[in-house]
């Protein structure tokens, strides 16, 4: 199957999303068995053609295969928003056309003065844009004709030197065109990536449209119905996204039976100082320009291009905020993105909702993100791993491994259970939002300014690139927010608390991880922002008592546990899993499963572990692509895929050298071209070729030297990180820990704390476990250097 695949990619063929389901082929005992047999395979010259092309499965009503049909248009959508385009950045005297705004009479706040400034900019723009831009391919187009016109006349007879300058000039419009129309594609495709000004136009408008038709909506299931024509599916989706961020104000449990970390006094003041020009112009230099706009249509690369003029008005709108709390609704509205989870989706519910927010709250939020990402750390529990510093994602799925080799050593039954929560930011009550922050000890101040910028949000949905519906919202967060992936953390500490209660008191149980009897780490649960994993003793009694908790979350939240999601993962034999499965009413797992996209109880040397990695690494680096890529975007990808896709394995396993070979082998075929249909020589050794640019090569990262430096990290994070929950539990495991000179006793080494006895020992590479006697219970012991291998009886 591997070999098919890597002849497709040759062929330069591509299967496209197939609407309608999954499956085209239903059969076996009582059709139980279902698969994609049918499939149109797409040339690139041919896709080129069309804008718009989908590829439908209809109902099979005589044979057990389903007529598939390809169709291929243009694009049918309403009017468009305003779009700054960044191209035109580039044009001589755009910073003058800004400092326009100056002369715009606007009176009122300083928030309602940019916004109506921004209003009259805009009319501005699209003038200037049809006067002196027009359109861009055919300006680049004509610039090339007279250049070509300007080389027939030099094959002919010798250029005078006024038709030497003349043609140098139209040489010159035809690099500001070229340049202006890659850039347009660019901002279209969102490839960032890819720098600008290395020829890859054709690339950029390739993806851009590739972009169109995955988010292109034709037809859409809402609450069950099919809707197709374009005003139903608008009026469907806006209702129901309308009825989503609604809250009905239902009775909500107190929480002040649950305790927080608390911020302490002057921490909570740092949040609520001034805002500052220095403050602000690094928040704003930390944007991409090219991300997609919000309701106001500006870039953040406009507002950066712009700061010397723009800047008075800026820090008039921050002044306002902090005095005010509040600042004008409008810059607060919101366009809503739809993108599909997977390929060939219908039913809205596997639509993920992308906030697109305005250029000037943006900034905004990102100031006081900033500010909050400083203080998490304070009142974020170590059970939660996201968006913490310090905290990193492969620590979770190292504990949680540790968590299961553990229980599997002692020969207990247990369970894993995987959950997320469902619409995870869009049932995020406000007041409870509030309520949690004032009891981690935020101030007045920072809780108001956090309620007005999640109280004044407005929404509009974005269909086929047209915004439809206007409505506010009453309850939520919004993906793509700044400020969001930290509100929500607040929400999911309320649950890492209530299954620390709920451990503490015995009603459930957690698994012991590192030492010896009662030792051990207690691990009852991990977070990494909605994706949990809790371990528990395989008892319905627990379990039951787990399900409340969860019920009392909603309660307290508006968060539900995602049914669909939630699995039960048996650990041991003979547990009775449909029982336990009933109590919670979730589906039944096995292992070795996932978890946060890395294995979880696999066999760490497998190479079936590594499939998916290999799947993405050749769908990232598709040789179809390489076509559309000058040399330089190639090895920019090659960087890119390496620094993307991988390195989330190769910092947590060894990778096996039959998979390395393999990965190698896709970068060098779409560096040099080649494979199996096309035997192309590669010119320099892959050796050669990952070696440095001092030393001649093009810096390509060699995977296994790679991996073993990832690797190597996990020493010196060893070493400085010594409150993290993953040191903890790998401190505690003594077959892994030097019992003269790792730091597992204090903080300071053995050997350096008593070098007497360092010297005297015959065994100073021994391990901790090699110190240790067990009782004849084997459920305690102690730490015995005579007769061990520490100490010889002989020294005594």
């Amino acid at each position: 199957m591997r070999r098919f695949i890597e002849v497709i990619g040759e062929l330069g063929l591509r299967d496209f999303p197939l609407v309608g389901g999954p499956f085209t082929w239903i059969g076996g005992l009582n059709s139980q068995a279902t698969s994609r047999l049918d499939r149109f395979l797409i040339s690139n010259p041919w896709e080129d053609h069309f804008s718009a092309i989908t590829q439908s499965a209809l109902p099979h009503l005589v044979s057990d295969h389903s007529p598939i049909v390809l169709e291929a248009g243009g694009f049918s959508s309403g009017k468009s928003p305003f779009r700054l385009k960044n191209m035109w950045l580039k044009l001589d005297g755009f910073k003058d056309l800004v400092s326009w705004w100056n002369d715009y009479s606007v009176e009122g706040y300083s928030s309602h003065y940019i916004a109506e400034k921004l209003k009259a900019l805009k009319k501005d723009l699209k003038n200037r844009n049809k006067e002196v831009v027009g359109n861009v391919s055919f300006n680049r187009a004509e610039a090339f004709s007279r250049l070509q016109q300007w080389e027939a006349k030099e094959n002919e007879n010798p250029l005078t030197p006024g038709d030497v300058e003349a043609k140098n000039l139209a040489l010159e419009d035809y690099k500001k065109w070229a340049l202006l129309e890659e850039t347009s594609w660019r901002q279209k495709s969102r490839e960032i990536w890819l720098k600008e000004g290395d020829k890859n136009t054709k690339y950029f408008h390739k993806m851009a449209n590739a972009k169109a038709r995955r988010n292109f909506l034709s037809k859409i299931k809402v609450n069950g119905v099919n809707l197709s024509s374009l005003e139903d599916i608008k009026e469907g989706v806006c209702r129901a996204y309308q009825s989503l961020l609604s809250d009905f104000r239902d009775w909500r449990p107190s929480i002040n039976g649950l305790s927080f970390k608390e911020l302490g006094e002057g921490l909570a003041s740092s949040l609520e100082v001034m805002f500052s020009e220095e403050e602000i112009f690094a928040a704003l230099s930390s944007f991409c320009g090219d991300k997609a706009l919000g309701p106001d249509g500006f870039t953040m690369a406009f507002w950066l291009f712009c700061w010397d003029v723009v800047k008075p008005e800026i820090l008039g709108l921050f002044r306002e905020f902090y005095l005010h709390g509040t600042f004008q609704r409008s810059l607060n509205s919101t366009f809503l993105l739809l993108i599909p989870k997977k390929e060939g989706t219908e039913d809205l519910r596997d639509f993920r909702p992308i906030n697109l927010v305005g250029s000037l709250y943006k900034l905004l939020a990102k100031v006081l993100a900033n500010r909050l990402k400083s203080v998490m750390g304070e009142v974020i529990s170590d059970s939660q791993h996201a968006f913490v510093h310090g905290r990193q994602i492969l620590d979770v799925v190292l504990i949680a491994n540790e968590a299961f080799d553990f229980r599997l050593k002692g020969n207990n039954l247990g369970l894993l259970l995987k959950m997320d929560i469902e619409k995870a930011f869009d049932h995020v009550k406000w007041d409870f939002l509030m309520d949690v922050m004032s009891k981690m000890g935020f101030g007045h101040r920072w809780i108001k300014w956090m309620n007005w910028c999640c109280s004044t949000t407005t929404f509009s949905i974005l269909i086929n690139g047209s915004p439809s519906g206007f409505f506010r919202s009453s309850r939520g967060l919004r993906q793509g927010d700044p400020l969001s992936p930290y509100l929500f953390l607040f929400a999911m500490e309320a649950l890492s608390q209530l299954l620390s209660c709920a451990r503490n008191g015995g009603f459930i149980s957690g698994f012991r991880v590192g030492g010896r009897g009662r030792e051990g780490l207690l691990v009852s649960h991990l977070l990494f922002a909605d994706d949990t994993l809790i371990f528990c003793d395989a008892e319905a009694d627990r379990l039951q008592y787990l399900s409340w908790t969860f019920m009392w979350f909603e309660a307290i939240s508006g968060l539900k546990v995602n049914l669909n999601k939630k699995e039960a993962i048996p650990m041991g034999e003979d547990i009775p899993m449909e029982t336990l499965a009933s109590v919670l009413g979730c589906k039944i797992g096995s292992l070795p499963t996932t978890y946060l996209g890395l294995p979880l109880g696999a066999p760490y040397k497998s190479t079936r572990v590594w499939d998916a990695v290999e799947e993405r690494f050749r769908k990232r680096l598709s040789l179809w692509k390489r076509q559309y890529l000058s040399k330089g975007g190639r090895l920019t990808l090659l960087k890119s895929t390496l620094s993307n896709l991988p390195t989330y394995f190769l910092s947590l396993f060894v990778i096996p050298k039959k998979v390395c070979a393999r990965l190698e082998k896709i970068q060098r075929d779409f560096l040099w071209g080649g494979g199996a249909l096309e035997n192309k020589p590669h010119l320099v050794s892959w050796k050669a070729i990952c070696a440095t640019k001092k030393e001649g090569g093009l810096g390509i990262r060699s995977l296994c030297t790679f991996n073993k430096a990832l690797l190597g990290k996990w020493l010196w994070r060893f070493t400085n990180e010594n409150e993290s929950l993953w040191k903890q539990i790998i401190s505690r495991d003594d077959t892994r820990v030097k019992f003269w000179k790792d730091l597992w006793c204090g903080n300071q080494a053995l050997e350096e704390a008593f070098p007497i006895l360092f010297n005297l020992s015959v065994n100073k590479e021994g391990w901790v476990v090699e110190a240790w006697e067990e009782d004849e219970v084997g459920e305690a012991g102690d730490f015995v250097l005579i007769g061990t291998l520490m100490i010889g009886r002989w020294e005594k």
